[in-house]
């Protein structure tokens, strides 16, 4: 976190630290470390809770996570249910609980928050992982440059956030899979791809085409003075052509591109 969206956070309310909190979780749960400055922190603090369903579904899939048999106990007061969840606190954690319950997914064990996810919890959570639901995330290929850094920071991740989605670089992703099958995983996994040109790596080109025979939709970018050594076989596309420092005018064209092609993501404010 910057130094500037450290002093922004200070002020931010319990309901905008949820949403901050939860947002890094997934991003972690994903192997990312974000880094996170003051026009993503806005962002961020913009979006919308998810739904009190879709809180208490996240509070079941965690509680089973990494278990190590069937009928494993879980304590409901361990911090990670508060981020998993986007809750303001433990209060708000234990009355997903509650919902849970009344659906009799789980329940409360003894005293001190042990729990334990009942044998409907886990046949719901098998159908709640088979859901083919629209990914939240989208991947981003460009060029692994330092000087490329404040493109991504305050230009890609900020639109496609802004957008709803989750952004996802190869080069900050903890993975153990070679480098090329954690490519392949992650495009298949994501909503869309934005392709960045700046540059010119061969990655991105190779990257790009891997998405469009998945018929995923592709976002076309460079940086204007790159433009003229575009390959033939990628004028034909619509790319947006940004300049440095002009990252207002990048992240709200990239955001509205993806909003018309790919449509507004499941993390996508209401307003």
């Amino acid at each position: 976190m910057s130094r500037t969206a450290t002093a922004m956070i200070r002020p931010y309310d319990a309901e905008q630290r949820a949403k901050i909190s939860g947002w890094v979780f997934d991003q972690n749960q994903s192997g990312i470390t974000p880094m996170i400055r003051g026009d993503m922190l806005v962002q961020l603090g913009a979006r919308s809770l998810p739904t009190f369903s879709e809180r208490s579904d996240r509070l079941l899939l965690e509680a089973l996570r990494g278990q190590s048999h069937l009928g494993e106990r879980f304590n409901i007061s361990d911090p990670r249910f508060v981020a998993a969840t986007y809750s303001k606190n433990r209060d708000e954690v234990s009355f997903l609980l509650r919902l849970l319950s009344d659906k009799g997914w789980a329940k409360a064990v003894a005293l001190g928050g042990e729990c334990e996810v009942l044998p409907q919890g886990y046949l719901a959570a098998d159908a709640l992982l088979r859901k083919t639901t629209l990914s939240a995330k989208a991947f981003v290929a460009m060029w692994f440059d330092d000087r490329m850094d404040d493109a991504y920071e305050r230009g890609f991740q900020v639109a496609v956030t802004r957008a709803g989605y989750d952004p996802v670089r190869i080069d900050r992703l903890d993975h153990v899979n070679r480098i090329d099958d954690e490519i392949i995983v992650q495009i298949r996994g994501s909503a869309f791809v934005v392709a960045d040109f700046t540059g010119h790596r061969a990655g991105v080109y190779f990257e790009a085409g891997f998405a469009l025979g998945l018929s995923l939709p592709v976002i076309w970018t460079c940086r204007k003075d790159h433009m003229g050594d575009l390959h033939f076989d990628v004028r034909q596309y619509n790319c947006i052509e940004w300049e440095d420092g002009r990252w207002d005018d990048l992240s709200s064209r990239l955001q509205y591109r993806i909003e018309a092609i790919a449509g507004k993501g499941p993390k996508a404010s209401a307003s």
